[in-house]
């Protein structure tokens, strides 16, 4: 018998099979708000190109993009996490993700990379939320993202598009 915990029970550091206490996050912008991203969920980092909107998307999708080959879906994350749509114009830069959702996250700027531990994390209780949890570093509070939340929550309460054979 499998004495180990489940997923469930695991930590959000120990999600990924055998994952050091410690792992690396990116500190990005969007609007007036700081990010973080754990490094090994990122594909790519690549300047602003302006996405091929899409048709009856929410608000907090921007549209679309072609990043190394790979058709991804821009999501605006002020309009995730706040609620309205970014005001400071366009971002800077557009974030790729890994994952089976191909999804990119526009930004203000890409600021340092930090290590993080796990005990320095402050989870956010909530179901389905965006923010995995908040720490403070150099004075600001950053919310740490939670990818596998990002596109529920973009696409809440309008049904996705099926192939049908």
């Amino acid at each position: 018998m499998n004495n180990e915990p489940s997923n469930n029970e695991k930590g959000y550091f120990d999600d990924l099979g055998s994952q050091p206490s410690s792992r690396k996050l990116q500190l990005v912008r969007s609007g007036s708000k700081q990010f973080g991203i754990f490094t090994d969920e990122i594909a790519a980092i690549v300047s602003w190109q302006e996405p091929a909107p899409l048709p009856h998307s929410p608000k907090s999708v921007r549209g679309v993009v072609s990043v190394d080959g790979r058709m991804l879906t821009v999501l605006d994350l002020v309009s995730l996490t706040a609620g309205e749509t970014s005001a400071n114009g366009e971002p800077g830069k557009l974030i790729a993700l890994r994952g089976d959702e191909q999804l990119a996250l526009a930004v203000t700027e890409v600021g340092e990379e930090i290590d993080l531990a796990a005990e320095d994390l402050a989870r956010v209780e909530t179901a389905g939320s965006v923010v995995l949890g908040n720490l403070k570093h150099a004075g600001a509070e950053i919310g740490v993202l939670n990818l596998k939340e990002l596109f529920p929550t973009a696409i809440q309460g309008r049904e996705r598009r099926r192939r049908r054979f």
